[in-house]
């Protein structure tokens, strides 16, 4: 709820203080609450309470949500074990049913995060004047890592609910009074862009470290952040030269493709990785993508798939040239056909009857030398971490943008950035041609569709549809996707109207809240709920 009352004088000082190294540092476990003023007293303590800003994103209950936020209501995700009864809210969404009761329209856990960072940027001014050790520079560090975990905290939020309260005041006492209207969404993106800008200044380069480097706010990760929400917010130009400043970082590198799969989403922390929420055995084991997508330890079949409508599968003997929609095996001519031979059809999901997901479940696929068979698979018995960005997403924001800015110039660049990311995952295709995308239209589409192939079941889809929907201010194009993935279901499931795209604030929340109203899709069907 939003009248958030965290207690200051809970927190388990042993936990925080324990820190005796920096290899604890990104391995020490979430706490629920924060500690007074008086334990503000050295650069120690700065880092404890930053160190559980970014333990408070990786709880289950974000993870749950950057999944279903982001996925779940796109053409990405279908049925796929079975979704057991405790998680049916999640069938809900699936079938379209989505109303303010729903676990999902709940937001606390990201405002729990929030408010670390809040208090953070409060409290660790002070530490300055008590310890010697704590420079100005470390004091701006903290602080660049702070806000940029913040405005990514709210990024999810604006781009589900669009209207929601900016607070950037620190929970530090019982008298404070957090129930708060909602802000504009332009509001909201405003201060995110205004924080990341000043991130921007001060954020590390390099820590020394790979865990570091992947698993904390580098500059990087501040640029991707600002991309990503310049590309939102239709700064189609600022988007561009952001993502220039990405990948000018030549330490950054896509992972050839016989490694892919095995350095990016099975060892994590790869070349490519820009910024990933870090999880350890023993500390916090990543139960979403285990659970939804599957593991050796928890259920090798996870609660989801990807849709039949969508996947292919190349060892079949199915006609590759029959035009029936997917992202992979796209027929864009009579003679010209995209990933026919797309490694991330076999990599990314198993193909069947049911197509479980197999990214981030994974070891790796064992690929048979008959020409052929299928391959095998391979699944984790370890927890796996979870990409916030890499490389090769910066790369199709970047594409998007240029198309978006238009002309040949722009054009064709942007076709180079989809190539780079397409002839990682079509080593024996031809380079993708600019005469077969000659229009705007066919460019965006193009787009669009490398990056479902390549962004599949990272968190991105709904968003790159909502985008896309926003930018025609039209839901027609997002339907046409989701409706691929259509069966039975007695409610619609993409979104009627653009604010459908949304999701409902809490039943919770508004009768938390006075000052919270419904958004307003949902607002006939709340008022008569209550």
């Amino acid at each position: 709820m939003m009248k958030i009352k965290i207690a200051v004088l809970g927190i388990s000082v042993l936990i925080l203080m324990g820190l005796t190294g920096c290899d604890e540092w990104l391995t020490i476990k979430p706490e629920s609450q924060i500690i007074l003023d008086e334990y503000w007293r050295s650069e120690t303590d700065v880092e404890a309470v930053l160190a559980s800003c970014y333990k408070g994103l990786t709880t289950d209950d974000n993870i749950y949500r950057m999944i279903v936020w982001g996925e779940l209501r796109s053409d990405n995700l279908a049925e796929g074990g079975g979704i057991p009864s405790k998680m049916q809210d999640m069938q809900k969404i699936l079938e379209g049913n989505i109303t303010s009761s729903n676990e999902y329209c709940k937001w606390g856990s990201f405002y729990t995060v929030i408010n670390y960072c809040n208090t953070l940027l409060y409290y660790a001014p002070q530490v300055i004047n008590r310890d010697n050790n704590f420079t100005e520079a470390h004091l701006q560090r903290a602080q660049a890592e702070a806000l940029t975990l913040r405005a990514l905290s709210y990024f999810y939020l604006v781009r589900t609910f669009k209207d929601v309260p900016w607070i950037e005041d620190a929970s530090i006492n019982n008298t404070q009074n957090y129930a708060r209207p909602k802000d504009t969404e332009q509001t909201i993106i405003n201060n995110i862009i205004r924080d990341l800008l000043i991130a921007q200044k001060y954020a590390q380069s390099d820590y020394g470290r790979t865990d570091y480097n992947k698993g904390r706010i580098t500059l990087d990760a501040v640029n991707s952040l600002l991309a990503d929400v310049y590309l939102w917010n239709q700064q189609y130009d600022l988007c561009a030269q952001t993502c220039d400043l990405v990948l000018a970082n030549k330490n950054l590198k896509l992972v050839p493709a016989d490694f892919m799969f095995s350095s990016v989403f099975y060892q994590g922390n790869s070349p490519e990785s820009i910024f990933e929420l870090q999880f350890k055995e023993n500390v916090q084991f990543n139960n979403p993508t285990a659970l939804l997508y599957g593991s050796g330890t928890q259920s090798i079949q996870g609660y989801l798939g990807f849709p039949t409508t969508l996947a292919y599968n190349p060892y079949t003997t199915a006609d590759k040239s029959t035009g029936v929609y997917s992202p992979f095996n796209y027929k864009v001519s009579t003679t010209i056909i995209e990933g026919v031979n797309d490694i991330r059809a076999t990599d990314f999901y198993r193909s069947g009857s049911v197509n479980y997901i197999f990214k981030y479940a994974g070891v790796g696929v064992i690929k048979s030398l008959t020409s052929g068979y299928p391959p095998s698979y391979v699944y984790r018995s370890n927890t796996s971490n979870w990409i916030v960005y890499r490389l090769s997403d910066v790369m199709l924001m970047k594409a998007e943008a240029l198309v978006e800015l238009e002309g040949e110039e722009n054009m064709n660049n942007a076709l180079s950035m989809v190539n780079e990311t397409y002839l990682r995952s079509n080593p024996l295709a031809d380079s993708l041609k600019i005469s077969n995308y000659n229009t705007k239209y066919s460019m965006e589409k193009l787009v669009l569709r490398e990056r479902q192939r390549e962004l599949l079941f990272e968190g991105k889809r709904w968003f790159d549809l909502v985008r896309v929907a926003r930018r025609e201010n039209s839901t027609a194009t997002l339907n046409e996707y989701v409706n691929h993935k259509a069966s039975a279901n007695t409610a619609p499931i993409g979104a009627s109207v653009l604010d459908a795209m949304y999701m409902p604030i809490s039943k919770t929340e508004l009768e938390a809240n006075p000052h919270m109203v419904q958004n307003p899709f949902y607002e006939e069907s709340s008022s008569i709920s209550k």
